[in-house]
């Protein structure tokens, strides 16, 4: 680095120099009256001085030029290093130099012009990041080297992705080992990629991994990650599978058994009076088998068809448990089981075939699979608005894996003994149905190898402790069937 030279240094020169020229002025012009060797030195000295004293000037002037110059811009770079949200706001306080002026003026219209471009960037990202949060999809957006740029909170939950994962590599966040495979698979072959995904909480998710285009150009920019919960569509699509097989199963059942003996007994081959009448019998039996399958199809039906509650004359809730514990006698006194039934002697306003089918099938399942020697008791309530409904029993219990699908259809958690012990597999079904019809709730408590508790809550148009009139007829109909 060159010294800095002493301030006093730039007007030592030019006085010396001035004083050197006017000294050789004076000479010459005393001697301009002789000959002209005797002045003639003197110009020429006093040219050299005059041209010394102006590179001087003009040397010292250019450097002070610079300085100001270097001066203004280091002042300027300050501003933006101190106030660059602010310098095209901010007015400059010292006066520039003409050379930075313009300068200046320009780079204070390109400071607003970012400024604005800046604001309208985080606005669009925050819009952004908004309408990314609050999809119910899971999204993923990764760069080229696997590098992710973005993911919203519901990939998050379900790849249990960590909050600071944005500008980490996918497989530093992810563990899911079919997701890192789909990425890599995209990106060597450019297709997409699709499967399902099944979460530990049993939710299945549709992912789709694809290259990611901008505007109309084939260069991939990068990959997107789409998760779509598919957790219902799937469960839908198994419940009609398992409805059309157990249906068709439930009916083809009886058909055989009465096709088959029917077939017999038309052409001869039964000859035996006994046989024949246990033959008609089992036909009798097998086809009122597959009528209650029938009944019970058309009775879910009807209650998925209907949009509120009907309003019926008032009946003895107590009255009904009991005709279904009569009903229920030569099983329990086959198994010797023991039934116990508390409260209930009031009425509600409900009608006769929704109460006893409520009651029937809880009842019929606790003596169903009870074991022997065993106990179910029932527990009926009311607050005066609400029917509260409790079914334990000393049973064989549901395993928790299966708690959440027996009130589908003709779902059985022990497919041979539910064979065995009979029924259509529609009874906790219909039960669910009825239960969402009254707006109530319905929870499972069950051991494998203890028993099984059904708490039922119902909201009734009315409930009373005696009733208003009770007609014999009761919706003009049959008592619907034990099942």
């Amino acid at each position: 680095m060159r010294p800095k030279r002493p301030a006093w240094l730039k007007y030592l020169l030019p006085a010396l120099l001035g004083g050197g020229l006017s000294f050789c002025c004076q000479q010459a012009w005393q001697n301009s009256g002789g000959e002209v060797r005797d002045f003639v030195p003197w110009f020429g000295l006093a040219a050299v001085f005059l041209l010394l004293l102006v590179l001087t000037v003009f040397r010292f002037a250019s450097r002070d030029s610079g300085q100001k110059l270097r001066e203004d811009i280091e002042r300027l770079d300050r501003l933006l290093d101190e106030d660059e949200e602010d310098y095209a706001l901010k007015p400059v306080s010292a006066s520039l130099s003409v050379e930075l002026t313009g300068l200046n003026q320009h780079l204070r219209n390109l400071s607003n012009r970012l400024r604005l471009l800046h604001a309208s960037f985080q606005t669009q990202e925050k819009q952004f990041r908004y309408i990314f949060s609050r999809l119910n999809e899971g999204f993923i957006l990764l760069d080229l080297n696997q590098r992710i740029i973005n993911c919203n909170h519901v990939a998050e939950k379900v790849l249990s992705i960590p909050p600071d994962a944005e500008h980490r590599q996918l497989w530093e966040a992810v563990e899911e080992k079919s997701i890192l495979e789909g990425v890599e698979q995209v990106l060597k072959t450019a297709k997409k990629a699709v499967f399902d995904l099944t979460t530990e909480e049993g939710n299945i998710y549709a992912v789709q991994i694809r290259m990611v285009y901008p505007s109309e150009e084939q260069r991939r920019s990068g990959v997107l990650i789409i998760l779509l919960d598919v957790t219902a569509e799937r469960s839908a699509l198994r419940q009609r599978q398992d409805f059309f097989s157990n249906a068709s199963h439930e009916l083809r059942t009886p058909i055989t058994s009465i096709l088959g003996f029917s077939e017999m007994l038309e052409n001869g081959l039964i000859s035996d009076p006994e046989q024949s009448a246990q033959s008609i019998r089992i036909i009798h039996r097998e086809a009122e088998r597959m009528s209650h399958v029938i009944d019970d199809l058309l009775f879910i039906t009807k209650l998925e068809n209907a949009e509120e509650q009907i309003d019926s004359p008032p009946i003895n809730v107590r009255e009904v448990a009991v005709e279904i514990q009569e009903s229920l006698t030569p099983a329990m006194q086959d198994k010797g089981i023991r039934m116990e039934i508390s409260g209930g002697n009031f009425f509600v306003a409900m009608p006769y075939s929704h109460l006893h089918s409520l009651l029937a099938n809880l009842m019929q399942n606790a003596v169903k699979y009870n074991v022997e020697g065993g106990e179910v008791w029932v527990r009926i309530e009311t607050d005066g608005t609400q029917l509260n409904i409790g079914v334990r029993d000393t049973g064989i219990g549901i395993p928790p894996e299966m708690k959440s699908r027996v009130f589908e259809r003709f779902f059985r958690v022990d497919k041979g003994r539910s064979r065995n012990v009979g029924g259509t597999g529609l009874g906790l079904s219909i039960v669910k149905h009825l239960v969402t019809l009254y707006h109530g709730t319905i929870a499972l408590d069950s051991t494998p190898g203890k028993g099984s508790f059904f708490k039922l809550t119902l909201r009734c148009p009315r409930v009373s402790v005696m009733p208003a009139a009770q007609p014999d007829d009761r919706e003009g109909a049959a008592r619907p069937r034990t099942r």
